[in-house]
């Protein structure tokens, strides 16, 4: 018993020990149950990267990384946590900006607002700055809590556009000069789809695929 507790001891123990028992779990539920626990599951998945980010922005600013050999948290994180260079760049990223958006830390914490969401705030205080974004946080916040994360990166274009006209035409037009777009020959009955594109080709994609990725009945 003492040891079962010493194991259980840590919050992280207890997380651990909890997911060793959810798959069996989520086996037992019937079909039609499955929702309310997957939305519930990535509930968690973003608070655990709230608290991760709180823990990274500590790890940056003590240099605590260096006692590994890495030469920059960025490579620590791809090192040790297995991420790649552009995940571990944006936690980084995400973990600095948080400390100056309080009411977003506030609301990542509480689950109010998913990682994706807070990756593109960041991101704009990234290219505007963080105390300009902080005038309009509210704002914003309420809008990441009524739309994906699809839908809340354009209206954070549109506010870096409004605020930074100049900044955000040349962003827009970084992007656009990145943009290709690959179809593949058929194999096998099916094509290879491969591409990267700029905001507004990448709705007019999404607009013209939408008739033919709604679900098919029974499938």
């Amino acid at each position: 018993m003492a040891a079962s507790a010493d194991r259980l001891g840590t919050p992280l123990a207890r997380i651990k020990a909890a997911l060793d028992d959810l798959p069996r779990w989520l086996s037992g539920l019937d079909d039609v149950s499955l929702g309310e626990p997957l939305i519930e599951i990535r509930e968690v998945i973003d608070r655990s990267e709230s608290v991760f980010a709180d823990g990274v922005r500590r790890f940056d600013k003590s240099g605590e990384y260096k006692a590994d050999g890495a030469l920059s948290l960025t490579a620590w994180l791809r090192w040790k946590c297995k991420l790649s260079g552009g995940a571990a760049m944006e936690r980084v990223e995400i973990a600095r900006q948080l400390e100056k958006l309080p009411q977003t830390g506030a609301a990542f914490a509480n689950g109010d607002v998913g990682y994706q969401h807070v990756a593109v705030l960041a991101r704009t205080a990234e290219h505007v700055g963080a105390a300009v974004v902080r005038k309009e946080e509210g704002t914003l916040l309420q809008a990441a809590q009524t739309m994906d994360p699809g839908q809340f990166t354009t209206v954070a274009k549109n506010f870096e556009h409004r605020v930074d006209a100049a900044g955000a035409l040349a962003e827009a037009n970084r992007a656009y000069e990145r943009r290709y777009f690959h179809i593949g020959e058929p194999q096998d009955g099916l094509v290879r789809v491969d591409g990267l594109l700029d905001a507004e080709g990448g709705a007019t994609l999404r607009t013209a695929l939408q008739p033919f990725m709604k679900p098919v009945k029974d499938d």
